[in-house]
């Protein structure tokens, strides 16, 4: 029973973490944070046994109603996070176009070879 009711407790955690909102000042702990409480949970799936009383058996539907909401939220948090990674590498691209806008010309463009027979 004790296992179960902590299994619940970090889901919880967890759930209240992924709620939470994400801004530039605190996304990477927030990040942290979600992989230390998932790599907690998968620590103790392996050890989680049947449930066999009522009140297991409620812990686990509340564990999987969690679940769904903390899946949700964290494919929405790296969605926005794959977003911003494709922003900055466009923003990265267009300031070294602007900074040398004749990197891509080629230099052999113009180039005239005369040949005396």
């Amino acid at each position: 029973m004790e296992i179960w009711q902590q299994f619940l407790s970090i889901t919880e955690r967890l759930s209240q973490k992924v709620n939470q909102k994400v801004t530039d000042d605190n996304r990477e702990q927030v990040i942290v944070d979600v992989q230390q409480l998932l790599d907690q949970r998968s620590d103790l799936i392996n050890q989680l046994p049947q449930p066999e009383t009522e009140s297991e058996k409620s812990t686990v539907q509340r564990v999987m109603e969690l679940d769904l909401d903390i899946n949700q939220k964290l494919e929405f948090l790296f969605d926005g996070l794959k977003g911003e990674l494709r922003n900055m590498r466009k923003q990265k691209s267009s300031n070294q176009r602007y900074t040398n806008p004749y990197q891509s010309v080629a230099s052999y463009d113009g180039m005239f070879m005369d040949r005396k027979k």
